[in-house]
């Protein structure tokens, strides 16, 4: 099977040694460098190729401008954001720049690793306590309606596929599941199934806590 190719970034000595470990310890990776800074990056990304990008944004010099510019200068870049910050506005901003999946710096390996083979695969995987950040509302940012989300205490890792981010989006548009069944060309009963298991995975009981769910992804307007 072949490897999955990951670049490095942030200037992090215990950072950037500990993601060296993990993915040269691995049957599963290779990695493709090591960086400090957005000129390296584009350097080191011109001459090798790589699936994914596992940044330290908490770095000095790093921030959702560079990563923009880094993301338009190799599309299909996927990125694995690490960062110390669980305030939603942060994070959503985050998101907002095309970083696919986001982890705290105090994660564990295992779910490092699942990360890394999720983010591979374009699909979207949070850390628990980020996932609480961005869909625990305020019931007054909901209009009066409780979202019906948990509290995720520990880092557990949240992973959501690219056909669940799919029905998340045209939910929040309001599409029923006859309409959103006709635009996938899913059967009404496969998309139903979907929708249960994303709140199911999202620990939302009602599609307000969905939709703001995907307004804090900014999956939707």
């Amino acid at each position: 099977m072949e490897r999955i190719k990951i670049v490095v970034a942030g200037d992090n000595y215990l950072f950037t040694k500990g993601m060296e470990c993990l993915i040269e310890e691995s049957l599963l990776f290779e990695l493709a460098g090591t960086v400090l800074n957005e000129i390296e990056l584009i350097d080191k990304l011109s001459n090798k190729q790589a699936d994914v990008l596992a940044i330290d944004i908490s770095s000095i010099g790093w921030s959702e401008d560079i990563l923009k510019r880094v993301m338009k200068y190799v599309p299909g870049l996927k990125v694995l954001a690490f960062n110390t910050v669980k305030q939603r506005n942060e994070i959503s901003v985050v998101l907002g720049s095309g970083v696919t999946s986001y982890l705290l710096l105090c994660c564990d390996k295992a779910e490092i690793t699942e990360a890394l083979l999720k983010t591979a695969k374009g699909e979207r995987f949070l850390c628990g306590k980020v996932l609480n950040a961005l869909i625990n509302i305020p019931k007054r940012e909901l209009d009066g309606h409780d979202a019906g989300c948990p509290l995720y205490s520990v880092c557990a890792g949240v992973n959501i596929s690219e056909r669940e981010m799919e029905i998340i989006r045209y939910v929040s548009e309001g599409l029923s599941n006859q309409e959103i069944a006709d635009k996938l060309f899913l059967s009404v009963h496969t998309v139903n199934t979907h929708r249960k298991n994303i709140m199911s995975k999202l620990g939302i009981n009602n599609t307000a806590g969905l939709v703001m769910y995907a307004v804090r992804n900014q999956l939707v307007s």
